[in-house]
């Protein structure tokens, strides 16, 4: 996998985990003491990519656990009864055709991000209802911000979750058929250019 392809991944998957990760400092220690302003510092966002990357690093390891242990092992079934079998055609795969590995790669990126929004999308609600309830609800607008941000982002979540498992199961029949694909051609014999 391209090193910049990975870093760009746990990024978009990281900047999902920061906002509940935010809202969970804010509900815990207010947010008063946050000035906008030190934020536009170009120092800042070197520490916040940092704290963001790690983020995604972390939380990307927690959504495959458990969408292994929720979906993943029950699609994978589908096509590949053994686990060892979809290993194995994996290294097939990336050790016979670097082109077709690379195809892959792309579909294994968006099924990532998938994964991980949906998974931090649900963490979101939790935060965001916490936070809303515990520092705003004072505000006339407290109920609105709880209802239309509980609303969209189960639907984001669902949607990614959907989106997600669509990248699944093809991702699972485009190895079948590249297995297939790489076998057969391994075993068909070069024609003869012999007069």
């Amino acid at each position: 996998m391209n090193t910049t392809n990975l870093l760009i991944e746990l990024i978009v998957i990281g900047v999902a985990a920061s906002i509940w990760i935010v809202l969970a400092v804010f509900t815990a220690f207010g947010y008063a003491w946050v000035s906008l302003d030190d934020l536009r510092l170009p120092l800042a966002a070197v520490p916040i990519l940092a704290l963001v990357y790690i983020f995604g690093i972390v939380s990307d390891r927690i959504a495959d656990r458990v969408f292994k242990w929720r979906w993943a092992d029950t699609l994978n079934k589908t096509l590949f009864p053994n686990r060892s079998d979809y290993y194995d055609a994996l290294r097939l795969i990336d050790t016979q055709s670097e082109r077709l590995s690379k195809l892959l790669e792309y579909g294994r990126i968006r099924l990532r991000i998938c994964r991980g929004w949906a998974f931090n999308c649900i963490l979101m609600v939790i935060s965001l209802n916490t936070f809303t309830w515990v520092r705003l609800r004072d505000k006339p607008y407290a109920c609105t911000i709880s209802v239309v941000g509980t609303v969209s982002l189960v639907l984001f979540a669902v949607v990614a979750w959907y989106a997600w498992r669509d990248i699944t199961l093809k991702s699972y029949k485009k190895i079948e058929g590249q297995v297939k694909y790489l076998t057969d051609h391994k075993s068909a014999k070069p024609k003869s250019t012999d007069v």
